[in-house]
């Protein structure tokens, strides 16, 4: 009696096994069941002053978010073709480097650069890591 057929089924077993997992994986990724998107993080950033040239937003409602994921984009409202972003630097938080509700965010900006006075500067924050947009609203100067 001989083992060399033992063998051969072994090794046949093992390549179906390895053949249907990676079919799983690679069904599975096509069908969305794994995905790398992140979560959007939902926040109510809004508007509370002036502090100098610094603007001040406050965190109102939602979830905390890491500064270092913040993107803010000022605008004027009558002329879309002019926007400044501004990223995390420019930023400083009451919260250190995440902002919960009721923490503040001071942006050293000078609105004069950007709109004169009785224009509306717009703002949306964007989260980096999803690229959602998390709040928007308008300044008047």
């Amino acid at each position: 009696m001989t083992d060399d057929a033992v063998s051969e089924v072994v090794g046949v077993m093992i390549m179906l096994v390895v053949t249907i997992l990676l079919v799983s994986i690679v069904g599975a990724s096509a069908s969305g069941l794994i995905s790398d998107n992140k979560t959007p993080v939902s926040a109510e950033l809004v508007f509370a002053g002036y502090s100098g040239n610094d603007l001040i937003f406050e965190h109102r409602a939602g979830d905390p978010i890491a500064l270092s994921n913040l993107k803010l984009i000022l605008g004027i409202r009558d002329n879309l073709t002019r926007s400044i972003p501004l990223n995390a630097s420019s930023f400083t938080s009451t919260g250190g480097n995440s902002i919960q509700v009721a923490d503040r965010i001071l942006i050293s900006f000078d609105t004069s650069t950007l709109a004169s006075p009785g224009e509306y500067i717009t703002y949306q924050f964007y989260d980096i890591e999803s690229q959602s947009l998390v709040s928007s609203g308008e300044i008047l100067v």
